[in-house]
Order: structure tokens, then sequence, then C-alpha cells
């Protein structure tokens, strides 16, 4: 018997290793650069955010980029070549995950109540979503959406008192985990969830307004990136050309909004790649479904993302729409609040037009969302501090409790103004 468990925890302990060590002796480098350098390296480069750089002249955005150790030197002198400047920021990434792994194994999980220290499987969270609403019938349904490409159950909330049959109540409607290696999303999502059915301080905005949640879009890019691949970014569908080597979509360039007029988002192997037609992933599909539902009355759209601290709104080529001031003024609100309680090391968050604040975008969401005539619609990227989407999990707390006054103030200006 003994022998029988230290095979076992050796085969765990491989295992572990397995998944990370593709990342052995990998390095961040945060590059800065012109806007047109920056975006010439989404098609070779893993670029895991970018943002307005500072201290710079306008135009100028600033990376944070992942390179191996076998094309560390070649992408250096490219970078010297061309002026831009770079500063190592993280060593070897195979140890950033393990940490991360260990911390989320020593945590105690339960299916039927959540803590804000670890992060948790797609079917914990769906064990969760049924559990809140066996326990509180009269104000959560779950929807059971549809299935994603590799047959995992997508599962959304809809939260209401009068079970959405009440059409002059205004809607609001969020999603996260659209891509796979931005886990904290998910737990944003569900502490609002918790603020919403739990507590009873905000029980306004629960009597006043229906909710729709969809903590998890994308599982199967979740689950991949837990058991493979840590920064899996798109789904893990195989429908197009060369999806042996390049599987999965970026599930926020799938989108009916200019899809098809980004040439880096044509690429298969790209992070950013967009898929052969517009909705061509379940997954996108039910985020579709779930925001026509009830589009006459949905006042309000967020789809979480990480990470940068940022608050982005239409149009993703750099032009404004018809409300662009009043998205502007209630993104600096919802903004305002959250710095207020944010870490003292944590980036104020910045509010802008999507292109001018960050970079051009098609296919997104949020574009797609406001053009089928949800007035406020935004895309949230969640902090990330010194850790960008490896957020350990003893800064959850702190995250999912900062974002949610954010979010109520979006929730009562709606209910304000609807």
């Amino acid at each position: 018997m003994t022998r029988l468990v230290i095979c076992v925890l050796l085969c765990v302990a491989s295992s572990a290793l397995g998944r990370h060590e593709k990342y052995e002796g990998h390095q961040l480098y945060r590059v800065s650069g012109l806007d047109e350098q920056i975006r010439a390296l989404e098609a070779s480069l893993d670029i895991l955010s970018a943002k307005p750089a500072a201290r710079s002249s306008s135009g100028n955005l600033e990376a944070v980029v992942r390179l191996s150790p076998e094309e560390k030197q070649q992408w250096l002198q490219y970078f010297d070549e061309r002026n831009m400047l770079y500063t190592k920021i993280a060593d070897n990434l195979a140890d950033i995950f393990r940490a991360e792994e260990a911390q989320i194994n020593a945590t105690k999980r339960s299916g039927k109540s959540f803590v804000w220290n670890t992060y948790y499987r797609h079917d914990e969270i769906n064990d969760y979503l049924d559990h809140l609403a066996a326990k509180n019938p009269d104000l959560v349904t779950v929807i059971n959406a549809g299935l994603s490409y590799e047959g995992r159950q997508i599962k959304y909330v809809r939260i209401s008192t009068t079970r959405f049959e009440n059409t002059m109540k205004p809607v609001i409607v969020l999603d996260a985990m659209t891509h796979a290696r931005e886990w904290v999303t998910t737990s944003v999502a569900l502490y609002i969830i918790d603020q919403l059915v739990n507590q009873g301080q905000n029980s306004v905005l629960v009597n006043e307004i229906d909710w729709l949640i969809i903590p998890v879009v994308n599982p199967d890019g979740y689950e991949y990136s837990f058991d493979e691949d840590r920064l899996w970014r798109k789904t893990r569908s195989k429908a197009h050309e060369g999806a042996d080597e390049c599987p999965g979509v970026d599930v926020n360039r799938n989108f009916d909004h200019h899809f098809g007029t980004n040439e880096h988002s044509a690429n298969p192997c790209s992070n950013t790649y967009e898929g052969l037609f517009v909705f061509s992933e379940p997954e996108t599909r039910i985020v579709q479904s779930a925001v026509l539902s009830n589009i006459d009355r949905t006042a309000l759209y967020i789809s979480l993302h990480s990470f940068s601290s940022m608050f982005l709104y239409s149009w993703g080529n750099g032009t404004l729409p018809s409300n662009g001031l009043i998205l502007h003024l209630v993104g600096v609100q919802m903004a305002t609040v959250i710095d207020e309680i944010a870490l003292d090391k944590a980036d104020r968050y910045i509010v802008g037009n999507a292109a001018n604040a960050l970079y051009p975008t098609t296919g997104t969401s949020r574009d797609w969302a406001r053009a089928a005539g949800v007035p406020l619609t935004y895309t949230l990227l969640l902090p990330g501090y010194e850790y960008q989407f490896e957020v350990p999990p003893k800064y959850i707390e702190q995250i999912v409790t900062e974002t949610w006054p954010g979010i109520a103030v979006g929730a009562q200006y709606v209910r304000n103004n609807w």
C-alpha cells in the first residue's frame, strides 16, 4: 500500500511538472514602441497585454510579451534595431505557474460554497450555480445555454424577483472567461452573483433590475489552461483549416462587427484568430443569444477581461457612438469608485475609447452589443498588478471586492435613468 501511495504521488507530481515545463526558461518582457510596431508583433509573439506607454509621446504602446529561450536573442536584437525599449519583468514562467498551482491545491474547496482565495474548475462552478438556484428558487434561475465545442455545458444565471417577466425592468448582462487564461474574471462574476443573491444590502439593485451573468463563456479553453497550457487564450475548436497545428478561435474577435477587416486576426495561429465566419463558435452564439433574449430592455453589458485596469467603450475603430460622452462619464464613475479602494500598487483605471486608449479591434462583443442596441457596453480589464494573468489566489478577494462597488455604480446609473 505504501508503494502504491508513493507511486500515485510521484505520478501527480510528474503531471504537474509536465503541464508547465513547456514554459521552462520563458521570460516576460515589457516592450514599448509605436502603435504599428507593437501591433506588428501580434502575428509572431504572444502579446499578454498592451496599453499606452507611460512617460512617452502620443502613439506609443507598451506591451508585455513572452519570449522562449530559443527566440530571446533574435527578438531582443529585433527590438534594438527598431529602437524599441524593453525590460525583463519575469525570469521563469514555469516557476510562476507551479507556485500558483500549489496555492490552488492547498485550498479546501466545495461546490456548494465559494471562498475568494482560490480558483475553481468548470464543473465546480456549474455545481455551485445549480446549488444556488435550488437554494433560492424565487430569485435564481440557471439556464443551460448550450454546449461548448468539446461538449461542456455552458450555464448562466438569471437573477430576478419577477422571473424576468416584468418587461419594465432594465436588464444588465455580464460575462466572463471569454479568454481562457483570464481566470480572475470568473471570480469577479461569481462574487457579483453572491452579492446579488446572498447580501441583503443590495436588495434595491435586485428588486429593480434583472441580471443575466455568464461566469464561464469558454469552458474548453479554461479547462485546457488548467490541465495543459496556463497561457491558452482561445477556444479549442478544430473546424478551420490548419486546426491540428493551431486549434481554437478568439471568441472576442468572432462577433458580427467589422469582422474580417483585421489582417492580424485572419491567421489561425494568431491568439486573436477570428474564425471562419461570424458566430462560428458555439460559445460566441451563446453570448449572442443571451444578449438578444432581452435586447429591448438591456441597458448595460460588461464583458470582464484581464488585465490592464481599463474601462473600454466603442467603437473599436476609434470613432465614437452617438452616446460616447455618456459612455465615458459612466465609465469614469465606475472606475473612480474602484480606484478609491484599490491597492496602492495597482494602476489607476483608464477610461476611454477602445482604439484610442488601447488599440483598434474588430469583432468584439462590446461593439456588437452596442450596435445591437445596448446603450452602455464596456470591456472591463481587471488589474493584474505585476502578475499579469497569473494573479495569485491571495489577491482574488481584493479584486472581487473592489470591482463590485464599481459595477454597483453602473447599476445605479441604469436604475436612475432607465
